[in-house]
């Protein structure tokens, strides 16, 4: 994945996937205010090389190709701030609280990003690069789940969702709690209700959200998460995937709690989703059975 930085003033314009990620560099690395910051997305003449997003690489490839923009980045503005102020340059730091360089413990040497860059031949501070990542990286984790089946409607409630899931380095806690939530409703809804169905002659049966079964706050409860951070040496920030993490592990454990709850009455399969009426269904099937 490509990134290139222009630090133009103190305006930055960069192209990556992720609004969050780049403000998040820019701001605490660069000591950039949210509010200098513009992004620009889907501009082929920034980044003409891309192969799309998948397997919940975005931070792994794309803030890896930040991260390492924002160190080339420092680094020029260093070797500029260091003519400027006559210092070496391993004298001369830059306060990310104010955004100013300076040399070390003289703040009345102070120089904004809009200085330095104008110092520059072209006028701005520019950093292009890529980042690859060798092999993939392996998040991991455990969802178990507590579900309550009425036996005389078919009917699951979900009752409690336990997920311990490992991501590496979490970088913005706030997006990644957000990942996990919706990765398990998604998940949830996979298991118990999500199906697209046909008539005899092909047609769409659920075509619309009238027919099509979508989950919604009040089917789930309240997801207990517990953290587990084992960093990888794959990419300098130590990051792995969390985007799938929350579909991956809910449904199939949602899925088996729900056939636990009904194996006392012999049943030991059920298709996804298990809906009231496959539910019910199954049950009456396992019954007849032991009748014979």
């Amino acid at each position: 994945m490509q990134v290139s930085m222009t630090v133009n003033g103190e305006q930055v314009t960069r192209e990556i996937e992720g609004r969050m990620l780049l403000v998040h560099f820019l701001r605490d690395e660069l000591g950039i205010p949210m509010d200098r910051i513009t992004v620009i997305h889907g501009d082929t003449d920034l980044i003409p090389v891309g192969v799309g997003t998948y397997g919940s690489r975005s931070l792994q490839l794309g803030g890896s190709a930040v991260h390492k923009a924002t160190v080339e980045v420092k680094d020029e503005a260093r070797r500029h701030a260091a003519e400027m102020l006559e210092a070496a340059e391993a004298d001369v730091v830059l306060d990310t609280s104010s955004g100013l360089w300076q040399v070390r413990g003289d703040p009345d040497t102070a120089l904004s990003w809009a200085q330095v860059a104008g110092h520059t031949s072209g006028g701005s501070l520019i950093a292009d690069v890529s980042f690859s990542q060798d092999r993939p990286t392996f998040p991991f984790g455990t969802h178990v789940s507590v579900v309550e089946v009425d036996t005389e409607t078919g009917q699951t409630k979900m009752v409690r969702h336990v997920t311990v899931d490992d991501a590496g380095i979490v970088m913005n806690p706030v997006l990644t709690e957000g990942q996990r939530h919706g990765g398990i409703a998604q998940g949830a809804a996979q298991a118990l209700l999500e199906e697209v169905l046909y008539d005899s002659d092909g047609n769409p049966l659920t075509s619309t959200l009238a027919d099509y079964a979508a989950i919604s706050a009040p089917d789930l409860p309240s997801f207990e998460l517990a953290d587990s951070e084992t960093p990888t040496d794959l990419n300098p920030l130590g990051v792995k995937g969390i985007g799938e993490a929350g579909t991956i592990g809910s449904t199939p454990a949602i899925q088996n709690a729900v056939i636990d709850a009904v194996a006392h009455l012999g049943v030991r399969h059920i298709d996804m989703p298990a809906t009231p009426q496959r539910v019910w269904t199954a049950i009456n099937e396992a019954q007849k059975a032991s009748h014979q």
